[in-house]
């Protein structure tokens, strides 16, 4: 599986994290999320590990990719809903 390194610098903490290719622009489009929610957890400078960094990663990138696909999906119901009203009006017109 390729890999990406990604780092992120929290509280002035460099992390770095290898991450599958694929996740990479998830990532990208997530990292100042990642970076609010590790400091909305606000952890105590002692607690603030790889660990609780890695946990805000993974949920920024699942939260993206859902995100993504829930727009997917609401442009393909809007085209379906666009196609039935033009077919309803030609059925209307006739």
């Amino acid at each position: 599986m390729n890999e990406q390194v990604v780092e992120l610098i929290i509280r002035e903490r460099k992390f770095v994290f290898k991450i599958p290719y694929n996740d990479y622009v998830p990532f990208k489009e997530a990292e100042q999320k990642i970076i609010d929610l590790v400091e909305k957890i606000n952890p105590p400078a002692e607690k603030l590990d790889y660990g609780i960094v890695y946990a805000a990663l993974q949920l920024a990138i699942e939260n993206n990719r859902l995100a993504q696909k829930t727009k997917n999906e609401s442009s393909d119901v809007e085209e379906t809903v666009d196609e039935i009203s033009e077919k309803l009006n030609i059925f209307l017109n006739q």
